[in-house]
C-alpha cells in the first residue's frame, strides 16, 4: 500500500506539533511551580525578619482616611528592636483633640501592649498588631506585609483620623 506524500507530511506535522504542545504545557507547569516556590521562599525570609522583631518599615506613601495618597520623599520609619517599637511618621488627616504642637507627626517609643504576630501561610503574608502609648496618646497599630516585604501600616488613635502608610519592611540599618 502506497501513501501519498501529502498524507505523510500531514501525519509528521501532527506528531511534531503534539510533541511541542506537550513540552510547552510541561514548561508552563514548571514555571508556575517555580513561581510558587520562589514566592514561598521570599515569604519565609520576610516572615523570619518580622518574627525576629528586629526590622524597620520604611514609608513610601500615606493615605489619610477619606483623602488622597501622598507620596513620601523623605525617610520615615517605624522600627522594631529589642522588644520596643519606635516611630517618627508624618501625619496627614484631621485631629479630633489635642494641644498646641500636637498632630504634625506620629511619634512613639516604647514597649508594645497586646503584641500579636500572625502568619498567613496560605496568603504569603504576615501581620503585626499592637497598641502603644506615647506621651500624649495611645495608638493602635496594624501592619500587614507580603512575601516581597511590601505592605501596609495602619495607625489609629481616639484623637485622630486613621492613616494608612504603604512601605517596605527590611532589616535594620546601622
Amino acid at each position: 500500500m502506497k501513501m501519498k506524500p501529502g498524507i505523510i507530511a500531514l501525519i509528521t506535522l501532527t506528531l511534531v506539533l503534539s510533541a511541542c504542545s506537550a513540552s510547552s504545557s510541561t514548561t508552563e507547569t514548571d514555571k508556575k511551580a517555580s513561581k510558587k516556590e520562589k514566592a514561598a521562599a521570599e515569604f519565609e525570609q520576610t516572615a523570619a525578619l518580622i518574627e525576629s522583631r528586629s526590622y524597620q518599615f520604611a514609608v513610601r506613601s500615606a493615605t489619610p482616611s477619606g483623602g488622597k495618597t501622598i507620596q513620601i520623599t523623605s525617610l520615615y520609619t517605624m522600627k522594631s528592636m529589642d522588644g520596643t517599637f519606635e516611630a517618627h511618621l508624618p501625619y496627614f488627616g484631621r485631629m479630633y483633640s489635642g494641644g498646641y504642637g500636637d498632630g504634625g507627626s506620629i511619634e512613639f517609643n516604647g514597649e508594645p501592649q497586646e503584641l500579636q504576630v500572625t502568619r498567613k501561610d496560605s496568603k504569603n503574608n504576615i501581620s503585626v498588631a499592637f497598641s502603644i502609648q506615647s506621651d500624649s496618646e495611645k495608638f493602635e497599630i496594624n501592619m500587614e506585609v507580603g512575601s516581597s516585604g511590601y505592605g501596609n501600616l495602619i495607625i489609629s488613635s481616639p484623637k485622630r483620623q486613621p492613616v494608612s502608610y504603604y512601605g517596605l519592611a527590611s532589616a535594620l540599618e546601622d
